[in-house]
């Protein structure tokens, strides 16, 4: 009897880990003449404020269905982590070399994270994240631009910044516009992203 508990229990234990590795994807149908992609293009690993390797991320992908990521650490700060120094680039190259035979696009990204507006910016389709860590922030989104990045406000409507609407402040319009023709920012408003959050 103690045996067949047991076997009974190792089965159930392995049905469980089993569903919990199964896709969690989301069905989206193509458009015609269309393949529609599910891509996650903000995601950070412990080379900047994360707690996992860039390994789990892409392990993660597989189990929620997403196509493609891109890891975009924050370039000016390795936070706490002294054994995550070197290039700016080992995340995306450590995730890239592990997808490889998985089935995930894994785009080269980071992410501009400054005290002024538009603070937290991601560039992806990058070819060099350490061309990115520059002292002034216009020159940061410049040297992104150089690469044909595509560049996106990562916050819009983040309560700690603007309480009580979500605009795209004119003055960081101004700013960047003179550096950056490919940013998201054709609509004066935005949604507040923490009520968009899916559940």
């Amino acid at each position: 009897m103690k045996i067949i508990k047991s076997v009974i229990l190792v089965l159930f234990f392995a049905v469980v880990a089993i569903q919990a590795q199964a896709q969690n994807r989301i069905n989206i149908p193509d458009l015609n003449g269309y393949i529609t992609l599910q891509c996650d293009f903000h995601m950070h690993t412990v080379f900047s404020d994360g707690l996992v390797w860039p390994t789990v991320r892409v392990d993660e992908a597989i189990r929620e269905g997403i196509d493609v990521i891109s890891i975009t650490e924050h370039v000016e700060a390795r936070y706490r982590k002294p054994e995550v120094i070197g290039s700016q680039n080992r995340p995306y190259e450590i995730a890239h070399e592990y997808a490889a035979d998985k089935g995930i696009i894994v785009i080269r990204g980071g992410e501009i994270t400054r005290n002024e507006s538009p603070w937290h910016s991601n560039a992806i389709f990058l070819s060099d994240v350490d061309a990115l860590v520059i002292d002034n922030y216009l020159d940061a989104y410049l040297a992104a631009k150089a690469q044909n990045a595509f560049i996106f406000w990562c916050h819009p409507g983040r309560i700690k910044d603007q309480p009580d609407t979500t605009l795209w402040m004119w003055w960081s319009l101004l700013r960047v516009q003179r550096a950056i023709f490919r940013i998201i920012a054709s609509l004066p408003t935005a949604c507040q992203w923490d009520v968009l959050r899916l559940s």
